[in-house]
């Protein structure tokens, strides 16, 4: 199949699935970089709703000074980064802290200018450049930073295998995931938020 013929597939499986649910109007990120930071490192291969989005929402609403990239920093310096988000794991820990500092060498302070860095050429490069930071990551702190991007994280990936499709890539997957999108009349951000909010309720998920 094409990946035109692969989009469409996608497209006619996700609308025929009485439980899939498109989220037309999705909730503005806060304006926190602490806690974009700590929600795209921390996503990666863990259980969002249980694990990764308690973490965010504690940093977000306990530290607002954590909102800009000098304000987390300095906070890290007089509390332990694991105590803050409750997280042991050290190599989270250390690619949340070389982030962090990727920014503050930027220049990098707020969600806005996180943007218009992000959409500068070079940017991802350098991102992916540190440990645990790989394309979906990288994408997907894009989206957290209010630009257009597909995403396909494992969620996204299964769904795609349970509609008969096996992208050969990560580049090929986001490729079917933005043409379905436009298929669908759907913003790409919101498909892949359904994606992952639909198959988060499956059973093994």
């Amino acid at each position: 199949m094409t990946i035109d013929e692969k989009a469409e597939t996608l497209s006619r499986f996700a609308w025929s699935l009485d439980g899939f649910v498109v989220l037309e109007r999705l909730s503005e990120t806060p304006d926190h970089l602490g806690a974009i930071v700590v929600d795209a490192v921390l996503q990666a291969g863990i259980n969002y709703k249980t694990v990764v989005r308690p973490r965010v929402e504690r940093l977000r609403d306990e530290y607002p000074e954590a909102r800009t990239t000098s304000g987390f920093l300095a906070l890290i310096d007089r509390v332990c980064l694991s105590d803050l988000i409750e997280w042991k794991g050290q190599t989270k820990l250390s690619t949340i802290a070389e982030v962090l500092n990727l920014l503050k060498q930027e220049q990098v302070e707020t969600r806005s200018q996180l943007k218009l860095w992000l959409l500068q050429f070079g940017s991802t490069s350098r991102l992916t450049q540190i440990k645990g930071i790989g394309e979906m990551t990288a994408d997907y702190l894009k989206m957290l930073a209010g630009i257009e991007v597909c995403a396909a994280d494992s969620l996204t990936m299964g769904f795609m295998r349970q509609a008969g499709i096996e992208p050969k890539s990560y580049d090929e997957a986001r490729d079917i995931l933005c043409r379905a999108s436009r298929m669908m009349d759907v913003h790409p951000v919101a498909l892949g938020f359904s994606i992952w909010e639909y198959m988060a309720k499956q059973p093994n998920s």
